[in-house]
């Protein structure tokens, strides 16, 4: 699930940007879904939609498990998708996903509705302490973002990332498709591309029961990232998705619960009622405080655990930059400081931004100390200021996540 919801890396499931705080609403009042469920329809019972909107099926209601594979076969988790029909004739539509790796896991819960004509009318995301949900109203989406009332104006054909399901209700023929407008959750419904969903071949699909034959759909979104394969059956039924470089979701008939194992944290917290900073800490068996320091307070030795690119200067006030570019060598993540502390071997202190910060935007700090211990280092990351009462508590507990990620990569390096 990499691809749409980009899980615990580059500290970015932190970096919520407050698209929509400029526009609030007062005594906010959220509809939700009716969640009454009506009698389950059979799976060929065709439900018509008025024109002009595409002529999509009621796809088959009911309780599905997948298990998240890898490439090589193994797998990081899993994911549970229910579809059930609304007194109101739509599909309302639980999602939940649970994947971990090496230093990191990721955990999310979506909603999302549509009514009989298919149009999107309840969205909600929680994942990581941040909760985005949105009713329609008319032709705006009202709700909260976080602390902040949200209210954006949304299309007849609006959907979330969630629209893949969408390819089960679509016809099964090849060359079929259809175009709807994507909105964003994590950045407050914003609107974010046009995303179409084209039928092609049928193909076989090896699944936990066996080789089944399904309809091939690609999800795309222009020059917005690699294209999504979905593969559903002949019962409506999503078997197999893609999330990218082979990275399957398949199709089980029980409880996958079982493959989500995340391993213990790496890294303890300190002091975890004060929400003005997180405090964490380890000892790195197999390193020295000479080759510690180095992989903190160097460019070159940053750049073998943390960022793709970083520049460190060796005084106080100099730079303390962590970079991240696409393929294309365009910048995606830049963390811009400043060093605050230096001490060699003891305190390294640096201020915390990223660039797409505006400039009233708080600055964070970090202090990170080291004491040498039996086998190794131990070292002490204070990550602050947070603000108490508002969204920064979103930051702070998605950068528990990335420091975890990311020392348990440093940790290696002393094998």
């Amino acid at each position: 699930m990499r691809l749409l919801y980009g899980p615990a890396t580059l500290f970015s499931i932190c970096l919520i940007v407050s698209a929509c705080s400029t526009s609030r609403v007062h005594q906010v009042v959220i509809e939700p879904y009716d969640d009454t469920p009506n009698q389950e329809p059979e799976a060929s019972v065709e439900v018509p939609i008025p024109s002009p909107r595409p002529n999509l099926a009621r796809m088959k209601l009911g309780e599905y498990w997948y298990g998240m594979y890898l490439p090589d076969g193994s797998t990081e988790g899993y994911a549970r998708l229910s579809l059930r029909d609304t007194k109101q004739e739509g599909v309302h539509c639980d999602w939940e996903l649970h994947i971990s790796g090496e230093g990191w896991k990721y955990e999310e819960e979506r909603k999302l509705s549509f009514d009989k004509d298919w149009r999107m009318t309840f969205s909600e995301m929680s994942s990581g302490g941040q909760r985005v949900l949105g009713a329609r109203a008319g032709n705006v989406m009202v709700g909260k973002f976080g602390v902040d009332d949200l209210r954006v104006e949304v299309k007849d054909d609006a959907v979330t990332g969630m629209g893949f399901i969408l390819a089960a209700a679509m016809q099964q023929k090849q060359g079929t498709s259809i175009t709807r407008t994507e909105y964003n959750e994590a950045q407050g419904l914003k609107e974010a591309s046009e995303m179409t969903i084209s039928c092609g071949e049928q193909e076989e699909v090896e699944l936990p029961e066996g080789t089944v034959k399904a309809w091939k759909y690609t999800l795309s979104r222009g020059d917005d990232g690699p294209d999504l394969p979905i593969w559903v059956n002949a019962a409506r039924e999503i078997v197999q998705v893609d999330w990218g470089t082979n990275n399957l979701m398949k199709l089980h008939r029980e409880s996958t619960k079982e493959l989500f194992k995340p391993a213990p944290p790496f890294l303890t917290q300190l002091e975890p009622d004060d929400k003005t900073k997180l405090v964490l800490t380890a000892d790195f068996d197999g390193f020295t405080l000479d080759a510690m320091w180095d992989y903190w307070a160097t460019s070159e030795g940053l750049a073998k655990w943390w960022p793709q690119e970083a520049e460190v200067g060796g005084k106080v006030g100099e730079k303390y930059e962590a970079t991240w570019r696409n393929e294309d060598g365009e910048i995606l993540w830049q963390m811009q400081g400043k060093i605050e502390t230096l001490e060699p071997k003891q305190k390294l202190g640096f201020t915390w931004k990223w660039q797409f910060d505006p400039e009233d935007a708080p600055t964070l700090h970090v202090l990170v100390e080291f004491k040498e211990v039996e086998g190794g280092v131990n070292v002490k990351i204070t990550h602050s200021k947070f603000d108490p009462n508002n969204d920064d508590q979103q930051n702070r507990e998605s950068l528990k996540q990335g420091w975890e990620q990311f020392c348990v990569k440093l940790n290696k390096l002393g094998k």
